[in-house]
């Protein structure tokens, strides 16, 4: 009897350790992923924002397509929160939705994540409680296909935020206040041009920095430098410029596209780019820089040979920068799009907005007083995007990548694959998605207080259980 019990207990000890005996062990203990606040300064003013890192201070998460992601979020702040995997198709109940999926993970606690990273790209993670984003509750996850690892590419992460010294619920109390003070000037207490921006932030920051303190990449003449840019601002779309370096893309929100070549590229909030740039064969500084659309505000980092001066950079550019267009989204073409199918189903997402009383919404419903889109499972899935207001919307469907088809009657052929997709203002945009990924599905603007005002909603399953919807403040 002792030999059986202590062989019990040797088995649930290994077990416990994550061995399986199967030839190998192929299951490792749990990762960590700690939320925190740390203290930011920006300009002369230093306030409190959060930060995800592993317990060694790493940001973020990096990670091998096809190995188990098996962490544990621990909440050290004190308000509770949400982790959403952005871009990342995993089981609905690994989404990281409050109140659809899980309940949020309250301060002090911890809740565990498993699922298999199947894709490879550029993606990001991120609370989906209340206006953490706009605090930097947010960090860049990367997944290496470990067939296409090549060690003469320098990878450099270029994670891009808006900052603003007022808090996200002043702001939003200020938008709704502005917009109730008159009937016919619906721009007051909006920034100079609302058609592009409802906030004008103070400063834009890549990892952290402004361009006061950037962060500075060393780099080799002749060197291959991969930029995973990540737009990570809560209300503010950009274009990116390489300056005196020719860039290329090679992946839209993850997903490869046949190489597009430039110098500037628009990036709509919460969507990635991969862009491949050359260093020349000689010393020198080569600025990477993102300007907002519509204002001045400019961050970024600087690419420099070991030998290089390094230059003073200016949080303002000279001129604001004009509004993103769909010139360059026309153009590119994915490597893997879905295989060509006539759509068995067609939804209709209306984006609707009431400018008086700062009211943004989706087929005229605000959320969460909202009838979810219904899907069939296993079908092709044609979802048409029609924008009635003069801003532009980068509308998010989670736990699915699909393939923009047609934009304003143009219709793409092999158009990219995406997570997030940019809707100009009076414009129609057009994705179409497969429906294999069961469960309930949010789907909603990232402009951080477009959300907060309403614009989401979901896609539930046929036969999936509609959870009891609750606005989290």
């Amino acid at each position: 009897m002792k030999i059986i019990i202590k062989t019990i207990t040797f088995i649930l000890f290994f077990l416990s350790i994550g061995v399986v005996q199967e030839g190998r062990a192929v299951q490792t203990s749990p990762t960590v992923l700690i939320v925190k606040k740390v203290p930011l300064t920006v300009g002369n003013k230093t306030t409190e924002v959060f930060r995800i890192e592993q317990p060694d201070g790493t940001w973020g998460f990096q990670g091998i397509q096809g190995k188990d992601f098996n962490t544990i979020v621990k909440n050290e702040t004190n308000v509770p929160t949400v982790i959403h995997w952005h871009g990342l198709i995993v089981p609905n109940d690994a989404d990281g939705v409050p109140y659809m999926t899980q309940p949020p993970i309250l301060p002090g606690g911890e809740y565990p994540y498993h699922f298999t990273l199947n894709q490879s790209g550029t993606y990001w993670m991120h609370s989906h409680y209340g206006l953490q984003t706009e605090q930097y509750l947010s960090a860049p996850f990367i997944i290496h296909d470990p067939t296409e690892r090549d060690s003469n590419i320098k990878e450099v992460v270029m994670f891009i935020a808006d900052y603003s010294h007022k808090s996200p619920e002043a702001i939003l109390k200020e938008l709704k206040q502005g917009m109730k003070m008159s009937n016919t000037d619906s721009k007051m207490k909006m920034s100079p041009k609302p058609d592009l921006n409802d906030v004008q932030y103070d400063a834009l920051l890549t990892n952290y920095k402004t361009l006061k303190n950037p962060d500075v990449i060393k780099v080799k003449p002749g060197q291959t430098v991969r930029f995973r840019l990540i737009n990570g601002a809560s209300g503010t779309n950009v274009f990116v410029n390489t300056g005196k370096l020719k860039g290329e893309v090679i992946a839209t929100d993850g997903q490869p596209i046949h190489p597009f070549p430039g110098t500037k590229f628009p990036l709509a909030v919460a969507q990635r780019l991969d862009v491949l740039v050359k260093i020349p064969d000689k010393e020198g500084a080569y600025p990477i820089l993102a300007q907002g659309e519509g204002t001045r505000l400019q961050t970024g980092v600087i690419l420099a040979t070991p030998g290089a001066s390094i230059p003073s950079l200016s949080e303002q550019a000279k001129t604001a920068e004009g509004a993103l267009n769909y010139d360059q989204e026309l153009q590119y073409k994915a490597v893997n799009p879905l295989p060509v199918k006539k759509p068995e189903q067609t939804l209709l997402a209306s984006l609707d907005g009431n400018m008086k009383n700062y009211v943004w919404m989706i087929n005229n419903q605000v959320w969460p007083t909202i009838t979810p889109l219904e899907v069939e499972p296993f079908k092709r899935v044609e979802l048409v995007f029609k924008n009635t207001t003069g801003m532009s919307h980068p509308m998010h469907l989670h736990g699915h990548t699909f393939e923009v088809t047609e934009i304003d009657g143009h219709t793409l052929q092999n158009g990219p694959m995406r997570d997030t997709v940019l809707v100009m203002p009076h414009s129609t945009v057009k994705i179409q998605f497969d429906s294999n990924n069961p469960g309930n599905w949010p789907l909603h603007c990232h402009l951080a207080y477009h959300q907060a005002a309403g614009m989401m909603t979901f896609i539930n399953y046929k036969g999936i259980q509609i959870p009891q919807l609750k606005s989290v403040e």
